[in-house]
């Protein structure tokens, strides 16, 4: 088919980010020069008698998404993270609910729809460092417990879980 491009690899702005602050999602874009997930695969390994090499199996995860943003107090989500770090906010204080939302995989029949993960996170302020005479705030969301699957509205910044939309179909 011409015009199609084969094995591209999806651009970063396929992917947005949303950080729960109060009541309301806030998109993580403007002032983000960084926004990483590392799932943090945990494994385990064996080697058998019978075996010259080993076996692994992954056992758990211990997810995180570090992240470096310029200090735009503008920016809810940004101003959020900073409170947290200058408050040394802790345990339910600096808990928080990520979105990621692939941009790139819209829900058939539903506009401004996306598949989405919804992850439950601490909020870790490691800095608030100098760059070239601007701030940044520069941290890790340490994910806390597995990510629950479904779909998020980019208009109307809703995330409905996997299970609540067979509940729905049920009915």
């Amino acid at each position: 088919m011409p015009g199609t491009v084969t094995n591209a690899v999806k651009p970063r702005y396929q992917e947005a980010s949303y950080l729960k602050v109060g009541e309301a999602f806030e998109l993580m874009g403007t002032g983000f020069q960084e926004l990483n997930e590392d799932p943090g695969a945990q494994t385990t390994t064996k080697r058998y008698i019978s075996d010259r090499s080993s076996t692994s199996s992954i056992t758990s995860y211990e997810g995180e998404h570090s992240f470096t943003a310029d200090q735009i107090v503008s920016q809810a989500a940004i101003k959020d993270l900073i409170d947290i770090g200058k408050q040394r906010k802790t345990g339910a204080d600096a808990e928080r609910e990520l979105i990621r939302v692939d941009l790139d995989d819209a829900v058939a029949s539903k506009d401004n729809t996306f598949k989405a993960r919804k992850f439950n996170v601490a909020a870790e302020i490691s800095s608030f460092s100098d760059n070239d005479g601007e701030w940044q705030v520069e941290g890790t969301l340490r994910d806390k417990g597995d990510p629950v699957l479904g779909e998020f509205n980019t208009q109307t910044k809703t995330f409905t879980a996997d299970s609540k939309l067979e509940a729905q179909e049920g009915e």
